[in-house]
C-alpha cells in the first residue's frame, strides 16, 4: 500500500465524522426552527426530546387571532376574535381570503395604497413595523391593499381600527389576519413604542 493510500484511509474517518456531525446539526436546526415557531409566538418554547406531533396541551395558552372582513354593507369589521391553541393559525382553502361570515361579500376590493402591494399574484412581502408612542397630533393612516395580511404583535399595544369598530392587542404573538379590508393602526400607548411584523400576500392581479 502506498503512502498516499495510508494517508487517505487515516483521513477518511475524520471526514466522515465531520460530514456526519454537520448533517446532524443541520437536521437539528431545521427541526428546531419548525417546532419552535408557534411555541415562541405563544411565549412557551420548550425543547422537545422526540419529534412528535404537538398536541393542544403542548402548544401553551394559545394565540389570540383577529380575522377581519367586509360585512353586507361593504364595511370593514371583525369577523372573528378567537384563541387558537392548535398548530394551524389560519387556512384559506380555495378562496385566497379564506371564508367570512354568512352573507359577507367575497369580491376583492381595490387597493388604496398600491405601493405596499407585492408585484404579482401569490408574491409576498414582510415588514418590521415600528410605531413611536402615540401623540395627540398624530393621525392614523387609513388604507387597503390587494393582499391577505398576517400581522404578528412583537411588543406594545396595537390598536386595529376598522370602519365598524376597533380592537386592541397586547400579548406578544397575537395576530391580526387582515383580509383586503380598509383599516388603520394606532399605538395605544403614549409612552411606549409599538412593534409588529406584517406579512402581505398578493391575492389578485388587479389593482
Amino acid at each position: 500500500m502506498s503512502k498516499e493510500d495510508e494517508l487517505s484511509l487515516i483521513a477518511q474517518p475524520k471526514l466522515i465524522a465531520r460530514v456526519g456531525r454537520r448533517a446532524m446539526l443541520e437536521c437539528a436546526v431545521d427541526a428546531a426552527l419548525g417546532a419552535s415557531l408557534v411555541g415562541a409566538l405563544a411565549g412557551n418554547v420548550a425543547a422537545a426530546p422526540q419529534q412528535k406531533a404537538p398536541t393542544p396541551a403542548a402548544m401553551g395558552p394559545g394565540i389570540r387571532r383577529i380575522v377581519t372582513g367586509h360585512n353586507a354593507k361593504g364595511k370593514s369589521y371583525v369577523v372573528s376574535d378567537t384563541v387558537v391553541t392548535g398548530s394551524q393559525l389560519y387556512a384559506t382553502g380555495d378562496n385566497p381570503l379564506g371564508t367570512g361570515n354568512p352573507g359577507d361579500p367575497m369580491e376583492h376590493m381595490a387597493s388604496t395604497m398600491t405601493r405596499l402591494d407585492p408585484p404579482t399574484l401569490g408574491a409576498s412581502a414582510s415588514t418590521h413595523v415600528y410605531m413611536p408612542p402615540w401623540q395627540a397630533d398624530m393621525k392614523p393612516l387609513w388604507h387597503r391593499t390587494m393582499t391577505l395580511d398576517y400581522n404578528f404583535l412583537i411588543s406594545g399595544e396595537m390598536v386595529l381600527m376598522l370602519e365598524e369598530g376597533e380592537v386592541t392587542l397586547t400579548n406578544p404573538g397575537d395576530v391580526v389576519v387582515q383580509r383586503n379590508t380598509n383599516h388603520a393602526w394606532r399605538n395605544g400607548s403614549s409612552t411606549k413604542p409599538l412593534m409588529w411584523v406584517a406579512v402581505l400576500v398578493r391575492i389578485s392581479d388587479k389593482a
